[in-house]
Parts: C-alpha cells; sequence; structure tokens
C-alpha cells in the first residue's frame, strides 16, 4: 500500500489495485514508467531491427543487459563528425568518441535523418548509419 496526503492533511492508502488502475486509464504514465536503458529505442520496430551488419550478415541490434542492469549494446541516435575523411560517433554509454570502419557503414533510410545512428556491442562497432549530408 502506498500513503499519500488527502486534501485535508491527513493521510490515505492507495492499494496496488488503485495504482494500477490509474495507470491503466493514463497510457501517457505506463510510457514513462516502462522505459529503461535495457529496452530499445523508439526506431527499433520501423528500422533497427531490420537492419544487417554489413560486415558479416545478422543484426545491427544487439541490446544486452549485465546482471547489475547495464546496457552493453544497443541501437541509437548519436552525434556524429568527419575528421580526416574519417567518420567518428559518440558512443554515449562509453563517454567517448569511436572511429567508424568503412565496412561498417549501412546504407539504409535514415529515420531521423539530422542525427546519425550507432549500433554497438560491449567495445564494437556492429553498424553506423551517417546523418543525411546533402549528397
Amino acid at each position: 500500500m502506498l500513503q499519500a496526503q488527502s486534501a485535508h492533511g491527513g493521510s490515505m492508502r492507495i492499494s496496488t489495485c488503485g495504482v494500477l488502475s490509474v495507470l491503466a486509464t493514463c497510457p501517457a504514465l505506463t510510457g514513462a514508467f516502462a522505459q529503461s536503458p535495457a529496452h530499445h529505442h523508439e526506431f527499433h520496430e520501423d528500422y533497427y531491427q531490420t537492419w544487417k551488419r554489413p560486415d558479416v550478415g545478422g543484426s545491427c541490434c544487439n541490446a544486452r543487459s549485465t546482471s547489475d542492469g547495464r546496457e552493453v549494446g544497443d541501437c541509437e541516435p548519436t552525434t556524429a563528425e568527419v575528421r580526416s575523411g574519417r567518420w567518428y560517433a559518440w558512443l554515449r554509454q562509453q563517454k567517448r568518441w569511436v572511429e567508424i570502419p568503412d565496412n561498417l557503414i549501412l546504407h539504409e533510410i535514415n529515420p531521423s535523418p539530422e542525427a546519425a545512428h550507432l549500433c554497438w556491442a560491449f567495445e564494437r562497432v556492429l553498424c553506423f548509419l551517417p546523418p543525411y549530408t546533402g549528397g
């Protein structure tokens, strides 16, 4: 049971069923509670799950969670830039820039053209989709 303050200053109890009924009637709240690093990104269903690794085949999407809840791989939008003719992408979970090998660059429709997309697992880049550069 949860306790909350009533409008009259006293406390009241809210049962688990009461909380669940509020959540069931408000889908926006359940979506907010369902988000976690272990869940796939919003582009997963329409894009990421269909992307294939250009180097060896197989899926680009490789979401995994460790026993302590850390995310160790997935696809997500990211920042990218070209340095001396090579793509580099920001790997958020490791807080570092990674160089993108040419053989891992996808030629797919970009779901958010202003952003790059990076698929990774552990220390490895699996796939990379550059932002739309107008070319």
